[in-house]
Parts: C-alpha cells; sequence; structure tokens
C-alpha cells in the first residue's frame, strides 16, 4: 500500500502535513530514510515517525491461505465486463472469480470501459463504510486522453465542473504526461470522470483505478485476485 495513502487513512494526517514530513526527512522505513512521496509500505515494515511518536510494524495485508476466509480480496477488473452477478447480454467480472465469491459484495464500481483495482468482502457492513459520502474515502485513477491536456484547465477542474445538474468534484490532480493523468476523487457519481472531461472537450480512452483509500493496486496482473486481511 501507498505511504501516504496507509498515513491519510489510517492515521487521519492530511496530505500538506505528510509532504512536509517527507519534504523534512522525518519519515523512515525500516531505519531508511523516505524521499518519494510514492514509496510503499509492505507486511512487516517498521514505520518510524518520531515528530509525531509514531513507530508501529506493518501488518500482513495479503494471504494466499484458500481456507482463509478474508473480510477483503482485492481484484483487479479488465476492460469489457460490467459491475453485475448476472447481466444477459455482457460478460460479468465474477465469471473471472471462483464460484465461491459469488456471494461476496464489490467495493467500488466501475463501468464495462474502465478497468483497475476493486475490493469485494464477505460482509456487507464494509460497503457502507467504503462508499458512503461521508466517509469520503479517496480513489485515484489514470486517466489516458485523446490529446495532450492543457494544463491550465487543472484549476478549472479543481475548483469543480457543473454538467447535466450535478456539481463533480476533484480532490486532486497530477499530470504523469502530455496525455496521461493522475486524479483522485473522494466522491464517486456515475460515470464522474468521463463526464467531467467530456464537458471540456476530451474523450477519455482509457480509466484504471489503481487505489481505493489505503489498498493499491501494485503488480496485480488484470483478472487476477488476492486476499487481503
Amino acid at each position: 500500500m501507498l505511504l501516504r495513502a496507509y498515513l491519510q487513512t489510517k492515521h487521519q494526517l492530511p496530505r500538506r502535513k505528510i509532504t512536509l514530513l517527507i519534504d523534512n526527512g522525518k519519515v523512515f522505513i525500516n531505519k531508511e530514510k523516505v524521499n518519494n512521496y510514492k514509496a510503499e509500505l509492505h507486511e512487516k515494515d517498521l514505520l518510524e515517525i518520531p515528530d509525531i511518536k509514531l513507530q508501529e510494524y506493518i501488518l500482513s495485508d495479503t494471504s494466499n491461505t484458500e481456507n482463509k476466509k478474508p473480510d477483503f480480496i482485492l481484484f483487479n477488473k479488465p476492460k469489457g465486463y460490467t459491475c453485475s452477478k448476472a447481466d444477459p447480454y455482457n460478460q460479468v467480472f465474477y465469471d473471472l472469480l471462483p464460484q465461491k465469491f459469488r456471494k461476496y459484495y464489490y467495493i467500488g464500481r466501475l463501468d464495462k470501459e474502465s478497468r483497475g483495482l476493486m475490493l469485494l468482502t464477505s460482509k456487507p457492513e464494509l460497503v457502507h463504510q467504503f462508499e458512503h459520502p461521508s466517509k469520503e474515502i479517496e480513489k485515484s485513477y489514470l486517466v489516458q486522453l485523446d490529446k495532450p491536456f492543457d494544463r491550465k484547465l487543472k484549476n478549472k477542474i479543481l475548483a469543480g465542473i457543473f454538467e447535466w445538474g450535478e456539481f463533480l468534484r476533484t480532490k486532486q490532480l497530477e499530470k504523469s504526461d502530455f496525455w496521461l493523468l493522475e486524479i483522485t476523487l473522494n466522491e464517486g457519481k456515475k460515470r464522474h470522470i468521463r463526464r467531467i472531461f467530456k464537458a471540456l472537450g476530451y474523450v477519455v480512452t482509457d480509466l484504471q483505478r489503481i487505489r481505493i483509500g489505503s489498498y493499491c493496486l501494485g503488480s496485480l496482473s488484470e483478472g487476477k485476485w488476492k486476499f487481503l486481511d
């Protein structure tokens, strides 16, 4: 999981505070100073931030034990699959999972032409914890556009786009290159990201979710899954 997301989610540290701690060399993983905003945490890592008196080992977030019944499954949905348990006209992502997971509830709906991270859980109450608007759980996406992005539009997107009677908010927008952006939301309306860029004259040619809260897609291959504690 990403260090930044872990600190925001588990310890409620503001993004600015995390940035300052890293910039000032105050964050350590396994006794080594962190100088990368995209640093990742892994099982049994020792995380230390002396300025806030934080010292803790990272607990396991994965398990490959078939007999274990975890709260979460992390799944990488490919394009071309709908988020439904049954669809007479389309393939559903449950077809890519073992039959025993048909009863699991999914967190983080993706449209048919989008791909990336989803969480599945055996506990319906956890769906509410992640998806209720009041929780403001962050979700991050890589967005590929049909033409170079005009950076002058960044502030307009961050201020919010009013489209078809709804106000579409964006929490963070980072530019990776001319066509590729990383965007973070803490709310999710239907086709939220595609509608934002359509309103500005762009077509989203690829949309991949890479993070939900402190859980990251990482190197998990498309169509594959793994257990989470």
